[in-house]
């Protein structure tokens, strides 16, 4: 069986030499990332729970809560504090602001989080959008949902395993986020991160009495991220998935 992908779909010779596309056409919905996360980002997840920075976030527990985010790179409107973007969680858009008005950069709460901000400029990424701690409390849940963007949806890119990467801080025992359609997990662990196809419709719940911590990813593509997508394919998969994929 191929980890991350539907079972019933027969692997076709594949030559399209696109990841996105081999993922897609296989209906391979995560990938695992083959790079040590330091487990200090635990206690520093911990640590922006206890200063009070989440904020509400959308979907779970029928609008009552328990579902919850808070920035350590984002947005503010051009001119403004980019220290107190840390509860913008959506897009721009989301928030009334167009691309134009708005300025990138950490927040507040990288000074609580000094080793996790360590580990993301390390990170093979061409630059950072939104970079935010998810919270989802004892008890709630994430309602079936997917994530593709009105863009997406009218160019036909619904699914898209390149796009954010999902990273589990704490993952306590009894929580789950799996496909709503085949009930399949993402296997995550204690500092596990994923490429994660959220176009896919996907639930979450916490069944635990404690909070999970995970991370949510946002940023340009460059070559050494691409290759460490390369390495990750190869090790979930095995070595022969680059022939398909390169032709």
């Amino acid at each position: 069986m191929i980890h991350g992908a539907n079972s019933n779909v027969y692997l076709k010779p594949y030559k399209a030499g696109n990841i996105v596309e081999w993922c897609r056409d296989h209906d391979v919905w995560y990938l695992k990332i083959d790079i040590e996360i330091p487990e200090v980002c635990i206690q520093e997840a911990q640590a922006v729970y206890d200063e009070g920075f989440f904020v509400e976030h959308r979907f779970g527990n029928g609008g009552h809560g328990g579902w919850k985010s808070a920035s350590i790179h984002s947005f503010v409107e051009k001119g403004k504090d980019l220290d107190m973007g840390w509860f913008h969680t959506k897009n721009p858009e989301g928030h009334g602001l167009r691309e134009d008005q708005v300025d990138w950069g950490w927040t507040e709460i990288a000074e609580v989080c000094p080793e996790t901000k360590r580990w993301l400029e390390d990170f093979p990424h061409k630059s950072y959008r939104r970079l935010r701690f998810m919270l989802l409390e004892p008890g709630a849940s994430i309602d079936a949902h997917n994530d593709a963007s009105p863009q997406r949806v009218r160019e036909g890119r619904i699914r898209n395993i390149a796009g954010a990467i999902n990273i589990a801080f704490y993952q306590p025992e009894n929580c789950y986020l799996r496909r709503a359609d085949t009930k399949e997990e993402l296997p995550f662990d204690n500092c596990t991160g994923f490429w994660f196809d959220n176009g896919v419709e996907h639930e979450a719940l916490n069944s635990s009495n404690e909070n999970r911590y995970h991370f949510i990813m946002h940023g340009g593509f460059n070559k050494e991220r691409e290759e460490l997508m390369r390495k990750s394919l190869v090790k979930q998969f095995g070595k022969d998935v680059l022939k398909e994929i390169d032709g």
